[in-house]
């Protein structure tokens, strides 16, 4: 030792001697002193990695320590710090000179190999928010894939930048999840449409709808890269599947298709053919009927080219039937066409007709108009000249195939005008007779009524129309009327005779009438009318109205009394009158101070108000009604029309709603129908009133139309729900008879595509199965963690017997404690002592304080101040590392102290109590 004291590594002799012995001496104390003679932080890193004692190793790894952190006599490079850190250093090492030092951080480089190297979050994470770059900050958010991480990464961070970064890799990373799934919805979606087309029948549709499908799924497969391989293969083995389905439905139905599309094309054919016979013929009616005697060239060759498609459509027929059934449909179309060209054919010669046939319409119109204008005073002469012509007339109507309709019409019109003349003459003599003879027999049963007064009067009203008649007319009743007079005339002697007993019953009537109660107004005045028309006939056309007898007083005295309450009750009558045209001249007033510019919708609800107050209001004199119903019509008659027009709009806005609600009703997909059937409905509800006739049968048609739409769709909801239905028992059939005493990936894979069928069903169909899937997942979860907590405690009782008492088992019994206690346990067992241990640098005591701390479990009152210290480290160590040495951790490092002495007995106690009451650490 002294020698080596006396050495000197400044002389390469020396040097090279101390470098032997520090190297290849087997004494401890000499290597050690040569290394501490030579003191190079190279030569003590080596010495770590290969000395053999133990002792010198640890003093080495010491002295390495001190180095790295300062605390001793060798000042290191940073290229030295980052060499020993990435090639030597071991993670723990690397963790404790990082964070004592973070300075080093400041090199990418390094920074991405410490990194790599540690492999560890809490380390990542302090890399991160303690020296990183901002350039290695973006780095490393953009290669974290894990959202937790990144979210606790922002939860530390402050600079806005970093935040928007992190926040934009989370969403991104979602996207990237999302993207899977949305794909596998479109591709299934795809498919089920693919599939669907095994229920359309017309083949033209299915192979359109096919090309666009096998198209959509073209793109989307091309995307398909971020699908498992088993997926996509899945996928596309289905689109082959469904695809080669499709060709062989297509090669079944087509025959049928073609031979009804056949058949419809018969069919149109055959209907066009009608239409072109109907056209054809309208057409050479048009020329015969309206433009006969002025047809031109284009005209007929118009007609013409009709005939001639026609003929076309016909002859297309012809190569279609093949059937003699259908001779006789073509036998009368030939024959139509047949007659229609020989029409044609006669146009020219009946033009001529036509035109000789309107010189004679013309004149004919003009006797017409000359009988017209004579009126009463119309000339034999001109009838006999009018029949001629007339006559002449209808010989050349019948040279005509057709006679245009205008000339039929102004003959008529000609005719019915010299017919109504005529007529109107004779009706006028003829009712003058008769009305004389009415009133002649009224007069006769007068008299034979006995009343004689109505008689006179009436025979000097009709003796006047008898002197005016014809004196060709008079002759027939020349006789009856002298007889009439004479009868008359024997009357005014007669009438005081009758008069003078029947006044005094008239007046007792009349007396009787006024004392009686009224029940009935218009009983009582057609009572009084009656008996004073009684009194009237009684009184002598010669008696003088001023100067009335005392029965005549006594009459009228009891007849004003008896029309006493008419007249109480024509007063109220008055009133009411009265108050309604009050109310109908303030109605019309607020019409007119409607403001025509404020919102149709706002007018029209404020017109129909003040029009329904209008019907409302009571009665009023004819004659006030009159003058009140046109100031109520030009008041109202802007505002009518402006209304009018608005529910005219609406109506073509709402008819509009009901053509496309009735278009909705043979859409394919039914749940889009139905949404645009609710748009549709709001709609109407945003346009005004369209009138009330229009407006309820609109309505009509349009809720007719949306009950069709969401019929269809409540029986394809129907329809769904049975299939849900069967799916949704067939998968509880699956869960009930699924395991849970699996294995857990077992019990996942099984539990998995039930999961994945879920996604399919609606929201109401999946809770049932969303419940018993969780509850087995809940019950797998209680028995794995069962399971494992009995595994634990296996595991902690054979640890215990092993740390009790592993020299008295035999070697049988040893191998089954170590297979239950596992690998890592058995293998820290074996390293206790050795030199894998040289990394704990705390005693067995000490460590079983830190593990009844880590686990919250009491120590000995004598272990008091070891457990303040171990809590002061841990807190230490939580502060600056953000973590704290775990319970597993710390049994690890127990087990490595070395063997189990005698005196540790009571420590190894303490330990089988934490185990007992914490199994987890043994997990």
């Amino acid at each position: 030792m002294q020698a080596i004291e006396n050495l000197s590594p400044e002389k390469a002799s020396d040097k090279t001697i101390l470098h032997e012995l520090a190297f290849n001496d087997d004494n401890d104390d000499v290597s050690l002193a040569a290394l501490e003679k030579l003191n190079v932080f190279a030569l003590w890193l080596k010495m770590t990695q290969i000395a053999k004692s133990p002792r010198v190793k640890r003093v080495c790894e010491k002295k390495v320590s001190e180095a790295v952190h300062g605390q001793s006599d060798i000042a290191l490079t940073r290229q030295e710090k980052a060499a020993f850190l990435t090639e030597s250093a071991n993670n723990e090492q690397v963790t404790q000179i990082v964070q004592k030092d973070p300075s080093l951080l400041g090199d990418d480089n390094l920074a991405r190999a410490l990194i790599e190297k540690v492999d560890k979050a809490s380390f990542t994470q302090f890399v991160f928010l303690n020296g990183a770059s901002e350039a290695l900050r973006a780095n490393m958010v953009n290669e974290q894939s894990d959202i937790a991480s990144l979210q606790k990464l922002a939860k530390k961070v402050s600079e806005p930048a970093l935040l928007a970064h992190i926040d934009a890799r989370i969403e991104a990373i979602k996207l990237a999840e999302q993207k899977p799934v949305e794909l596998r919805k479109q591709l299934t979606l795809s498919l089920s449409k693919y599939q669907a087309l095994l229920d359309k029948t017309d083949v033209e549709l299915v192979i359109q709808r096919q090309d666009e499908l096998e198209s959509e799924l073209a793109g989307l497969f091309s995307q398909a890269d971020i699908l498992n391989e088993d997926e996509r293969a899945a996928l596309e083995e289905k689109q082959a599947r469904i695809a080669e389905q499709v060709a062989r439905y297509l090669a079944r139905i087509r025959p049928a298709w073609e031979a009804e599309q056949q058949a419809q094309s018969l069919a149109n054919t055959k209907a066009l053919a009608q239409q072109q016979v109907e056209h054809a013929t309208q057409q050479v009616d048009w020329l015969f009927g309206e433009r006969l005697c002025d047809a031109t060239l284009a005209d007929v060759a118009t007609v013409n080219e009709s005939v001639r498609g026609l003929e076309a459509t016909i002859e297309q027929l012809v190569r279609q039937i093949t059937q003699d059934s259908e001779a006789s449909y073509l036998q009368r179309l030939n024959t139509t066409v047949k007659n229609l060209n020989a029409k044609l054919d006669d146009f020219s010669m009946q033009q001529q007709y036509g035109q000789k046939l309107l010189v004679r319409l013309q004149n004919l119109e003009s006797l017409a108009e000359s009988i017209a204008a004579s009126k009463d005073d119309v000339a034999t002469s001109m009838l006999d000249e009018f029949a001629d012509v007339k006559r002449a007339y209808i010989e050349a109507k019948d040279a005509l195939i057709q006679l245009p309709q205008t000339f039929g019409s102004r003959y008529a019109n000609a005719t019915k005008q010299v017919s109504a003349i005529t007529k109107a003459a004779k009706a006028e003599r003829a009712g003058a007779i008769k009305a004389v003879k009415k009133q002649l027999t009224l007069i006769d049963n007068l008299i034979a009524q006995g009343k004689f007064r109505a008689a006179i009067v009436k025979f000097n009203k009709v003796k006047d129309s008898f002197v005016a008649l014809p004196d060709n007319e008079k002759s027939s009743l020349t006789k009856r009327f002298e007889k009439t007079q004479d009868d008359v005339s024997r009357l005014a002697g007669w009438q005081d005779y009758l008069a003078a007993p029947r006044k005094p019953a008239l007046v007792e009537e009349a007396e009787q009438l006024a004392a009686t109660q009224v029940d009935n107004i218009k009983a009582r005045s057609d009572a009084i009318k009656y008996l004073r028309k009684q009194w009237l006939s009684l009184t002598t056309m010669g008696d003088d109205a001023g100067e009335k007898d005392s029965l005549q007083s006594a009459f009228d005295e009891a007849l004003e009394r008896a029309f006493e309450p008419c007249r109480a009750h024509y007063a109220e009558l008055d009133a009411k009158r009265t108050a309604a045209l009050e109310t109908r001249q303030s109605i019309i007033a607020n019409v007119k101070a409607l403001d025509s510019d404020m919102p149709t919708g706002e007018l029209a609800k404020a017109y129909d108000k003040l029009a329904k107050q209008w019907h409302a209001a009571g009665q009023v004199e004819r004659s006030n009604y009159e003058v009140l119903k046109q100031e109520w019509k030009s008041a109202s008659s802007e505002l009518v029309a402006k209304i009018n027009q608005w529910q005219q709009e609406n109506q073509i806005q709402k008819r509009k709603l009901v053509d496309d609600v009735k278009a909705l009703s043979g859409a394919e997909d039914v749940a889009e129908a139905a949404s645009q059937a609710q748009a549709l409905q709001a709609q109407w509800k945003q346009i005004g009133h369209a009138g009330k006739r229009e407006e309820s049968r609109l309505w009509a048609e349009f809720k007719s139309a949306n009950d069709t739409v969401f019929g269809r769709l409540k029986a394809e909801r129907k329809s769904q729900n049975h299939a849900f239905n069967a799916q949704v028992e067939n998968l509880m059939a699956s869960l009930q008879g699924l395991d849970t005493n699996l294995p857990d990936s077992a019990f996942k894979d099984a539990i998995q595509p039930i999961k994945e069928a879920l996604q399919s069903l609606p929201n109401a169909h999946r809770a049932k199965i969303e419940r018993k899937v969780t509850e087995l997942e809940q019950r797998q979860e209680a028995q794995a963690r069962d399971a494992m907590l009995a595994s634990q405690r296996e595991r902690v009782d054979a640890l215990n017997a092993l740390l009790s008492n592993a020299s008295e088992q035999d070697d049988e019994s040893l191998e089954t404690l170590k297979a239950k206690v596992g690998k890592r346990w058995t293998s820290l067992l074996e390293q206790a002592g050795d030199e894998t241990s040289s990394h704990v640098h705390h005693d067995r005591q000490w460590l079983t304080v830190a593990l009844e701390v880590a686990t919250d479990m009491p120590s000995p009152q004598s272990d008091a101040s070891i457990r303040s210290s171990v809590q002061l480290q841990i807190m230490t160590a939580k502060l600056e590392q953000g973590e704290a040495p775990d319970a597993s951790a710390l049994l690890s490092d127990w087990i490595l102290v070395g063997p189990i002495e005698k005196a540790e007995k009571a420590l190894v106690s303490r330990v089988t109590n934490v185990l007992a009451s914490h199994p987890e650490v043994v997990a």
